[in-house]
């Protein structure tokens, strides 16, 4: 018996190694598959490449995909089709299954599928530069990276504190140094009024300083940076004043003044006219006497 399953064993090989005569074209082999198929003895899904001279699964195409995606961190479907050799359209099929079955974080984005390690890369590349020049644009980022400003910021907010160190308001992004300086700027400068101001010619004159110190090399800063900072230091008392309509700052001091001149007046005269409280820069006569002394 042993002899024999030796033999057997020994044919086995020789068939094994022996060079067929026959030999099936590509096309024979593309029709041989495709009946194969149609008989379901091969029962899961093939896509043609584009070259017709290969299948491949959807399961491969997208692990195919995956690979690219994990060494570019950003590719378009486009490139996928390329580099994988199928048309688009199945690239364009499996895209939504790559992205949802992955538990990174992938994106599709306008045609592109986008890695949250690309994101970290772009944060860490944009915190260099923040540091170098303490203010930068995030259209002018977006613009490089062509995507929406919108979507670069929410990238960004998601990683301040830690890839990114700085602070993004009103479009720009700004060093913690620079918002310690601007911040102490906008507090000297408050406290240094004594009327009632439009903060916008504040912002104008500030502009003005923060230029000339910074040279032609500085970046203008927005109004709505001033305004935030502004904001912040009137919550925590460190200014003290009201505003009104957003922008008309009326400081403590302005208004303890006018109140004491009304008082005087009043406590000499016995009266006060409508027209003297306007001369004090009383709007609302009628209404500031009557939270006065009703």
């Amino acid at each position: 018996m042993d002899a024999e399953l030796l033999e057997l064993a020994r044919q086995f090989e020789s068939a094994q190694q022996a060079k067929s005569s026959i030999r099936l074209s590509e096309r024979n082999v593309v029709e041989l598959v495709q009946k194969l198929h149609e008989l379901h003895i091969i029962d899961f899904d093939l896509l043609h490449t584009v070259s017709g001279k290969e299948y491949i699964t959807p399961e491969q195409l997208r692990h195919e995909m995956m690979l690219e995606i994990k060494k570019l961190g950003r590719v378009s479907l486009i490139d996928l089709a390329d580099i994988t050799g199928v048309d688009l359209y199945h690239v364009e099929n499996q895209a939504q299954r790559v992205v949802s079955g992955d538990p990174s974080g992938l994106m599709l984005i306008q045609g592109e599928i986008i890695s949250q390690s690309y994101w970290d890369n772009i944060a860490e590349e944009i915190n260099e530069r923040l540091q170098e020049c303490s203010q930068i644009s995030l259209a002018e980022i977006a613009a490089n990276l062509n995507v929406g400003s919108e979507f670069l910021a929410s990238m960004l907010e998601a990683r301040l504190g830690t890839l990114v160190k700085g602070r993004l308001e009103g479009g720009q992004l700004y060093t913690p140094a620079y918002v310690t300086r601007v911040s102490a700027m906008v507090r000297g400068a408050a406290r240094g009024v004594t009327v009632p101001i439009n903060l916008s010619l504040l912002w104008g004159t500030l502009q003005q300083l923060l230029q000339a110190m910074d040279g032609a090399g500085g970046v203008a800063t927005e109004n709505s940076f001033f305004q935030s900072l502004f904001n912040g230091l009137a919550k925590e008392g460190e200014i003290l004043g009201s505003l009104r309509a957003g922008v008309h700052w009326t400081p403590t001091v302005f208004a303890i003044a006018q109140r004491e001149c009304v008082d005087s007046f009043f406590s000499q005269n016995s009266f006060i006219s409508y027209d003297t409280l306007q001369k004090l820069g009383i709007s609302q006569p009628v209404q500031f006497l009557q939270s006065r002394y009703a």
